[in-house]
């Protein structure tokens, strides 16, 4: 009587010890998988890093005043001289031309 009693505590206890092997595992599998994402975000942000730098880099070349000073000296340039002065009747700034008005609009 006492021997089948002690093939099922070494079946369970194989059984148990076999479960915490395959959670284990699993485990192990999606640590596995979080550090691979990791790893491909660091890739994607070192790339959006890199194209930023170089975008960065274009906008001050395209931008620097020595490209700007040689357009305008060669002509080059897409500014148009005025057309004669502003009349004095016209202001240039009219956001700054104001006057109080009341709650009535007026």
């Amino acid at each position: 009587m006492a021997i089948p009693f002690m093939y099922f505590r070494f079946g369970s206890a194989l059984v148990l010890v076999v479960l915490v092997a395959m959670a284990g595992v699993a485990l192990e599998k999606q640590t596995l998988e979080l550090r691979r994402s990791m790893s491909r975000q660091r890739y994607q942000m070192d790339a959006l890093q890199d194209a930023y730098s170089r975008a960065r880099l274009q906008t001050q070349q395209l931008g620097a005043p020595k490209r700007v000073i040689d357009g305008l000296e060669a002509g080059e340039s897409d500014l148009n001289a005025p057309t004669g002065p502003v009349a004095e009747d016209e202001s240039p700034t009219p956001l700054l031309n104001w006057q109080r008005i009341g709650p009535t609009g007026r």
